[in-house]
């Protein structure tokens, strides 16, 4: 069928740093009550299992976190996944001190030093300071990204590039879930919902698939790939899950939206309102 093989492309998860020379700098936005705007560097190191585009991304990484630490003057908690010395998550858990809801790329460069090889970033963000609200809060107590035929997980799964995926997660509470694929330099897709698979409310403690069989059948199917220059990489799924249907990155006139548009959008939702995982996995060729 044509609209599931548009879907398709519409869908398919995207290699790191596709959109890396599209876009670097975010759109400007004004800056709102309570938003402090900080100057953060982060630096890493290119060792032998990684990429020049790894090491930046892991660089980018912790100007970020640097950044919020800057901002709310404390160590954040952090749902990074490091494994196999690879690329970390995007992402900091933004459900505790702060969230940056926009940033702009200073200085991007890699250098010798001292016999080694160093990539560093500097960027200008505006981070929320958020303070903690109490009451019962939605949380993701399930999340995974594995192949159709197994039923076990790992923690950090290896697929072969090619290979079909499924996600699926699970929630305390009755809730909807809103599935993205982010790239190493915090670009995103929204997976679901879509124009051509709405959400719907999701009951306390039901596993939710993406796709189930119902729609593989159809011919919807999500298999990864690495990049094409290289034999290995790291790739995330973020997934958030809210008591309230969201409308997130609907604006049609945001092209190649990053995470720091995602995190804006988060920071005007009440924290006991929403959740996020974030789960990575390596492809191999």
């Amino acid at each position: 069928m044509i609209w599931i093989r548009i879907l398709l492309l519409l869908l398919m998860f995207m290699p790191a740093g596709v959109w890396a020379k599209d876009k670097k700098i975010a759109p400007s936005v004004p800056i709102g009550e309570g938003v402090k705007v900080v100057i953060a560097e982060g630096k890493a190191v290119l060792g032998d299992d990684t990429t020049p585009a790894q090491a930046k991304a892991i660089a980018m990484n912790n100007a970020r976190r640097n950044a919020l630490e800057e901002a709310v003057g404390v160590n954040l908690h952090s749902s990074t996944l490091v494994y196999n010395s690879q690329l970390i998550s995007d992402l900091i858990s933004t459900a505790t001190k702060g969230l940056i809801i926009a940033q702009k790329v200073i200085d991007e460069k890699c250098y010798t030093e001292g016999g080694s090889i160093y990539c560093s970033a500097k960027i200008e963000a505006q981070v929320k300071p958020l303070a903690l609200e109490k009451g019962k809060k939605i949380s993701i107590v399930k999340a995974s990204v594995q192949r159709p035929d197994r039923d076990s997980t790992a923690n950090s799964p290896v697929f072969q590039d090619g290979d079909e995926i499924q996600i699926k997660v699970m929630a305390n509470e009755d809730s909807f879930m809103n599935i993205f694929s982010v790239d190493q330099y915090g670009n995103v897709v929204k997976l679901f919902p879509n124009d051509y698979v709405k959400a719907a409310i999701l009951p306390s403690r039901k596993e939710f698939v993406f796709p189930d069989n119902n729609i593989r059948e159809r011919g919807l199917k999500f298999r990864v790939a690495a990049p094409k220059n290289l034999s290995k990489a790291v790739e995330s799924v973020l997934i958030i899950a809210t008591k309230e249907e969201g409308d997130f990155l609907s604006d049609k006139t945001l092209q190649n939206p990053t995470i720091s548009d995602l995190m804006k959008e988060l920071s005007g939702l009440d924290q006991s309102s929403w959740d996020e995982e974030t789960v990575g996995y390596e492809v191999r060729k």
